[in-house]
Order: structure tokens, then sequence, then C-alpha cells
């Protein structure tokens, strides 16, 4: 054997025994999101994750809660969350549930007799892990301002009874911190993944939370659209004032990014399922168009729009009002869609939705995602008057200022007989949403709403306005929210599906809200 063939097999040998001892496990690339601590500037990191290392953590997904509206937010996660853990124990990642207080109820369960089972380790070395208090109140009433719930009342006897107990799976007492670090040193676990509720308390706190477990020196993450905190709903929890813009899914919001920002980062559950081959494999854009609106014919217009201008560049749910009259005008079945949707295209106009529902609009829009909204979209969520919110409902009333960037006040009536003339705003040239409509001019049947001023943050494209002694609106902008991208146009008039210019102006502002090059 010639000395350079021996020196190639030297350097193979050596190649072989610095890998991994565990070369055969399954790596998971997760895309986490975080914000420094410091200055609060988002974070966003990548960051492989050994399957067999980790542990997915469900903490108090049980059955009754003494707030009936949060009792209904845990069974609204209950699918989802089956969903994904299924998709955790395909790709190894084992499964730990833990609810507090009761823990009994399971005794004779095999997945807690295998926790028992568990030889006790020496406690490992506490280090002094202490996160600044909490931004927001906590533990309210979520059914509405009049707090009709008895609070603090114990109601809980197990589990959810839709949630899957896996045979595989074990079962620990959240309360008792010793049954994680046994189990997680027996497991050769360094990584706990949290799901569950209320992310303000029990996902933090318990003795099983991710607060005292990293404090025990393990590394901490969590699925941010399976975990909720328990706030408010119209009022504002810190000061107990009534804020009608104070939604139970605000308080999670709130509470997630002080979650980033100070103890842990997060990922949607999308990326297990997409690991693990779980649910549709079609890797389209997903577009998810909601339309609750009497007037304007948008569940008409949009599915035809979608089919003639969008084509197979991307894959569709179409949602719509259950009715235009009484209960069900604020019903939109189906929301759940939002979990998979890379853009939302809303055309709905005063609605006041379960709290169930808005959690999944607030939390797509709330998480800086992708928007396109349409004509009275300019107030989706907003009531006249807001006390008329039936309880177990919410409303969104600042989300013209907050999201879209704009202050409607309403509109002239007689505009509503002459539409309006829309034109390029200067100074907006080569901006990809007026592609092929630089030079754009045309009238559009939609009267014109009053929307100034636009917020700082704003980017106007057209304007426009309905009689040569009217003041010039603006029509149709771009505007950032959470860090993404936010497209409003006030037109959307059915009319206006018939004119080439406007089905330009929706086709190029849904690329570029998905950040696609606009063709």
């Amino acid at each position: 054997m010639g000395k350079t063939t021996r020196n190639t097999i030297l350097v193979l040998a050596l190649l072989l025994l610095s890998l991994p001892l565990w070369s055969d496990e399954t790596f998971l690339d997760l895309n986490l999101q975080q914000y420094d601590p410091a200055s609060g500037v988002p974070i966003q990191i990548k960051e492989k994750l050994v399957a067999t290392k980790a542990a997915i953590v469900v903490v108090d997904m049980w059955d009754q809660h003494w707030c009936k509206t949060y009792t209904a937010r845990v069974s609204n996660l209950v699918p989802r969350m089956n969903q994904t853990l299924e998709a955790a124990r395909k790709l190894g990642i084992p499964i730990v549930f833990a609810p507090s207080d009761v823990a009994g109820f399971y005794a004779e369960y095999p997945q807690r007799k295998a926790m028992q089972t568990v030889p006790p380790y020496p406690l490992p070395e506490r280090n002094t892990f202490e996160p600044p208090p909490q931004p927001v109140g906590r533990d309210r009433c979520e059914c509405g301002p009049e707090q009709p719930c008895p609070a603090g009342v114990r109601v809980w006897t197990r589990q959810h009874k839709d949630l899957v107990l896996a045979e595989n799976d074990v079962l620990i007492d959240c309360n008792n911190a010793r049954e994680m670090l046994n189990f997680c040193r027996h497991n050769g676990i360094d990584t706990l993944v949290y799901m569950g509720v209320a992310s303000n308390m029990c996902v933090l706190y318990r003795e099983c939370g991710m607060v005292n477990m990293k404090r025990y020196g393990l590394k901490t993450l969590f699925v941010s659209d399976l975990v909720e905190a328990i706030t408010a709903n119209g009022i504002d929890p810190a000061s107990r004032e009534t804020d009608r813009n104070f939604t139970p899914a605000k308080g999670s919001a709130v509470i997630q990014r002080y979650i980033e920002q100070h103890i842990a980062p997060s990922f949607e559950s999308r990326q297990l399922l997409a690991a693990a081959g779980v649910g549709s494999q079609d890797r389209r854009p997903h577009i998810v168009f909601v339309t609750a609106e009497q007037e304007y014919k948008s569940e008409v217009t949009l599915p035809a729009f979608a089919q003639r201008h969008l084509g197979d560049d991307f894959r569709y749910t179409f949602l719509t009002a259950e009715s235009h009259k009484g209960a069900g005008r604020n019903n939109v079945p189906g929301l759940d869609a939002l979990y998979d949707a890379d853009l939302l295209v809303l055309s709905m106009r005063r609605r006041a939705l379960p709290v169930t529902q808005m959690d999944h609009l607030e939390r797509f829009i709330r998480a800086g995602k992708p928007l396109v909204a349409l004509r009275v979209s300019v107030v989706p969520f907003q009531l006249s008057d807001p006390a008329d919110c039936p309880g177990g409902h919410v409303v969104w009333q600042d989300f013209d200022e907050e999201v879209l960037g704009c202050h409607y006040e309403g509109y002239d009536s007689r505009s509503r007989r002459t539409g309006c003339d829309v034109w390029c705003a200067a100074h907006v040239d080569n901006h990809p949403v007026l592609r092929g409509l630089e030079d754009a001019a045309f009238h559009s049947p939609s009267w014109l709403y009053r929307l100034n001023p636009l917020s700082d943050t704003a980017t106007l494209l057209l304007q426009g306005r309905w009689s040569e002694d009217a003041a010039t609106e603006p029509v149709a902008w771009t505007n950032t929210y959470n860090g993404g991208r936010v497209f409003y146009t006030a037109l959307g008039h059915w009319e206006d599906f018939e004119n080439p210019a406007f089905n330009r102006l929706l086709k190029n502002a849904i690329y570029w809200a998905l950040g696609k090059d606009v063709p």
C-alpha cells in the first residue's frame, strides 16, 4: 500500500471519528424569532434542533376554565395542537404533557406511570435568571368589559378531552419541577419546546414552566401560534379602564413579544408540520380571502379575480360570513386556515367576531404578516357603538389607524352618485405596486372616503376626488405594521373589477405584499 493511499485512509478515518455520535438523528432547521433584550430590535435566527435532544411540553390544556370565553379559546387550539404533536412524534421528538392541579386524574394512565418509573437524579445547579416584570396585567374574564364570569373558581378536572395522549407520550405534574428535570436528564434532553396556556401564567411560572427550567440550565423555545395569554377583553388590564381596543389576541401578542425579548425565541407550528411532511405538500404561497360585507359582492368578485388574474401561481382559500343578518353576520367559519396562510386579503365591514375567530385573524395581522385590504376593510372590526359588541365577541376600534395608517372619517353622501377620479400620486416612480400604471388616470364608481391624514409610515400611491370642489383624498397606499407589508385601497366596488387598471393594481399589490417580483 502506497504512502498516498495510507494517508487518504487515515484522513477518512479521522473524519468518521469526528462525526457526532447522533449522526443518524433527525435535524430540524428552524427559523426562530426573538427581540434584542436591550434595543427591542427583531432578530431572525436559523438553528438546527436535534429531535431526540428536545421535548415538547404541553402546559395546562385544561378541560374547563372559570372564564367561558377562555375555555373556548383553549378548545380552539386543540385541533392544530393535535396535528402538530403528531408531526413531532413522526420526527422523533418526545411529547411531555404537563397539566398542573389535575395529574391525579391520570394516576392509572400508562403515560403517567411511565414518568414515575424514571429514576431520580441530583438537582442540577440553579442559576439566577430573572426576567423583568410583564408589561400587562393578567387573568381577567375575556367575555367582555362587564366580566360576567366569577373569577378564580377552579373548575378544571383533567386535560381537554379531545387532546390526543399517545402511547409513547409521558405525563408529569407541572407543579413538580423534579419530575421534568429527571425526565430530561434520563433522556439526554437539553431543549424544551413549549405549547399551551396561559402564556403569561402557567407556561412561564409553573415549576415546570419556562422561567424555572431556564434557571436549571435548559434551553427553552415556544410555538408562537399554540400558546395564548389570558388578559382581558375591552379593558386595559393594567389600568382596569375600559379600552375597546384591548382584545384577548392583543394581550397574547404583547406577551409573545415580551417572551421573545426576555425569555426565549419562538417559531410557528407550520415549521414542524412541513418538516414531518404533514398537511398540504403544495408549497405555492397560500392566500386566504376573507369576505364579510353586503354591499360590494366581494364574495363573488374576489374568487373571479383570483382565477382570472392570479392563475396557478398561488393556492387559495375563500372564506365568507355565514350571513349578512342576525348572528350569522358575526360568524366567519374556517379562519383556522390562517395557520398556514402567507397572505390575508380582507374585504370586511363592521363585524364583531367571536374571540375564537378573531384570535386567528389578529394573530396573523399582529404577527406582521402580509395584508391586502379592500374598501370597507378600513372598518372591518369596528362598530358604530362598541357597546353593542355581544359577550364573548370582540371589536378592534382603531384598526384603521394602527394597521392601515389612516384616519377614517366617513364620506360625503353626495359622492355616492358621482364616484371618483383617480390618478397616481407624485414622486412614486418605479414603485412595484404601480408597475404598468405609471401614468394611469381613470374614473371609479367607488365613492371616496375621508382618510387623511396618512401615517408617516405610509407611502401614498393613488389619490382622487369626487368633484373639483372637494378635497383630494388618498385612494391607495402601502404601510408597514409590526414589520409586515400592508396594502390598502379605497377602491373595490364590483364595477372596479371590470377596470383593467384596478385589476392590475390589485394583482401588483398581492405580489408585492408577498415579497415576490411583480410580473
